[in-house]
């Protein structure tokens, strides 16, 4: 089911109903990542404007943001001006009135093919693009709260990907990839100087060849600090394809 919210209080409550076996910790659990999980499933973290939250209990900042892997032509998405378009449908017969506590969800399709629709280049454009934006504010963050970690919040709405064996390789098989451990992704992240990450991605889930859907980890935590050449995992763009392809 897709999932949409409202502001930013919303994903740390998508968060807080996560069970154990649904959350990783890279590249190891160590302390703040401890303090990060009891923040986002305790009642201490509260919502405030730069950044996003605060728990002064555990000596944390969280900012929040969203990212997906839609590409953009003319600086359009075309997933979310489909659903712009489904919204106002549905909101012009007064269903959001009737309605008034609930968030409208429009799960659309843009009819366009998969590479189109999602692809790696997309998701890893945006991520940077995001994540840049808010590692401006980094700096005055700090100056607020000194002496607390600071973390970004990130909900992700791409999809799983596969590093393909290439134009001669079988369809679908290939290595998955590990977005957290992603080289790419990891550099763009440790540039931003934060602590920590806390990464939702409720969508990314590996079909097998006998139609099985293999959940990945929907909340990976990871101190920065724990990092190492060790920990990261390059891949080739040109090979990433989308495991809904």
């Amino acid at each position: 089911m897709e999932l949409a919210f409202k502001d930013e209080r919303e994903i740390v409550d998508h968060a807080k109903q996560l069970e154990d076996a649904e959350i990783c910790f890279f590249p190891a659990v160590s302390d703040l990542a401890h303090r990060v999980l009891k923040s986002l499933r305790g009642t201490s973290l509260t919502h405030r404007e730069r950044p996003d939250f605060e728990d002064l209990p555990h000596s944390l900042l969280l900012e929040a943001m969203q990212v997906d892997d839609h590409p953009r032509p003319g600086r359009k998405d075309a997933t979310r001006t489909r659903e712009g378009s489904v919204l106002r449908e549905l909101r012009e017969p007064g269903f959001a009135e009737i309605f008034a506590n609930a968030s409208l969800i429009a799960n659309v399709n843009t009819q366009l093919p998969t590479d189109k629709d999602h692809n790696y280049p997309a998701y890893l454009t945006q991520f940077a693009k995001v994540i840049g934006d808010h590692a401006r504010k980094v700096t005055d963050y700090r100056e607020r709260r000194p002496g607390f970690d600071l973390g970004f919040l990130i909900f992700d709405e791409s999809t799983a990907y596969i590093e393909t064996l290439g134009a001669f390789g079988p369809d679908h098989q290939g290595r998955p990839h590990v977005w957290f451990a992603d080289t790419a992704f990891a550099e763009i992240i440790q540039a931003a100087g934060i602590d920590c990450v806390a990464w939702l991605t409720p969508y990314k889930v590996v079909l097998g060849a006998d139609g099985t859907h293999y959940p990945l980890p929907q909340l990976t935590i990871i101190d920065l600090s724990l990092i190492d050449d060790q920990s990261r995992v390059p891949y080739d763009a040109k090979r990433m394809k989308s495991a809904e392809s």
